[in-house]
């Protein structure tokens, strides 16, 4: 079952880079059709900016204000003269950037402040950790619960490094593959699937010493 997702996720990322590699180039050429271009560049790149920025910055405002630092740079860069040839996934190419963005904004402004994350698997991975996602609003029991383990998911999750919080969340929460993640964090593929392994084992641990799942 994993394989069969993976491959389903792969196929949508072909699409989908496809896609925007079309819209970069018609935003390279000028004209009157460049800024519907970058418009429909954005909406498909749009959501997974900002919860990117989000994840990294934990602050909603913040993360808007990322998004968009990242989107104008995006314009410049396409709008200008540099070489981007060599670009093979425009997605991973803007989340690297909405990385970088925000780790700039975040040393520029001194901001360590967290606000909220998923921890959902959308790749079909098998997971140690889950949290269930019916609809217990009418059991205030089951809702403390719930509410218990999402803040130990986070804590846990808040434990990590810099590094490894960043490639776990892009990986649990943005759903890049590991060539994604390598490209976007600048390591080699072995390095990315070593430290998700040791980052799911220290969630795993933080989580099993405090009784949780």
């Amino acid at each position: 079952m994993a394989e069969v997702l993976e491959a389903v996720g792969t196929k949508n990322g072909e699409v989908r880079d496809k896609k925007l590699l079309q819209y970069a180039e018609k935003v390279r050429k000028g004209g009157r059709e460049s800024e519907k271009a970058f418009e429909k560049f954005v909406s498909i790149c749009e959501k997974g900016v900002y919860e990117l920025a989000l994840q990294i910055s934990r602050n909603r405002e913040d993360a808007l204000d990322i998004t968009q630092d990242t989107f104008v740079k995006l314009w410049q860069l396409l709008s200008g003269d540099s070489d981007l040839s060599e670009v093979r996934s425009w997605y991973s190419y803007l989340l690297r950037m909405t990385r970088n963005c925000a780790l700039d904004y975040l040393r520029k402004q001194s901001i360590r402040r967290y606000d909220s994350l998923s921890t959902e698997d959308e790749d079909g991975e098998r997971r140690d950790m889950e949290v269930a996602d019916e609809d217990i609003s009418s059991n205030p029991v089951l809702a403390y619960e719930r509410d218990e383990q999402i803040k130990a998911v986070r804590e846990a999750i808040e434990s990590l490094d810099d590094d490894h919080r960043q490639i776990l969340i892009l990986r649990e929460t943005e759903g890049c593959s590991y060539k994604e993640i390598s490209d976007i964090m600048g390591i080699e593929m072995g390095t990315v699937k070593s430290k998700i392994f040791r980052a799911r084992n220290h969630v795993k641990e933080y989580l099993e010493k405090r009784n949780i799942f």
